[in-house]
């Protein structure tokens, strides 16, 4: 496939040798025989709009769009198959002084972050504020890490 005009952050095709290294997300070992997560390119959009050029572009092909955010989704959802595109937002909006804000205000505690932060990164940034924010399964020791996985193996984490 090819890659898209105008589109300044990075693209990488199946062609090209790093290609497995950006198509791995942690649900890939679970679907590999499935040959689910193997897009017709992955786009690494570097703005807003650049993400509207990445789905007009993907419109005018009748092609469809996975996104991904912070790193995965446990079902592989967050990619797709050729000649699908996956849009990976995890470099898009990491700018710590606008899109990861800790503030207080009339005596209540708010954060405000984007879809780019993974939650190990955004649980440590929450712990240097001491302020707690449901997010999904992100604890430090290893008594919880079993219980995080057995939530996980039985259907218990949400979505």
């Amino acid at each position: 496939m090819a890659t898209i005009s105008g589109i300044g952050g990075k693209q990488v095709t199946p062609e090209e040798d790093h290609y497995d290294d950006h198509r791995y997300q942690y649900a890939f070992s679970s679907f590999e025989q499935d040959d689910r997560i193997a897009p017709g390119l992955i786009v690494y959009p570097a703005n807003k709009q650049e993400i509207a050029l990445a789905l007009k572009h993907a419109k005018s092909q009748g092609v469809a769009v996975a996104i991904r955010t912070g790193g995965h989704q446990y079902c592989g959802a967050s990619s797709t198959i050729a000649p699908n595109i996956q849009l990976d937002l995890s470099q898009t909006f990491t700018n710590k002084e606008k899109d990861l804000q800790y503030f207080e205000k009339d005596g209540n505690a708010f954060v405000r972050t984007s879809v780019s932060w993974p939650l190990g990164e955004f649980a440590d940034f929450l712990g240097s504020h001491k302020a707690f924010v449901p997010h999904g399964q992100y604890v430090p020791d290893s008594f919880s890490r079993v219980l995080e996985t057995l939530s996980h193996l039985s259907g218990l984490q949400s979505y």
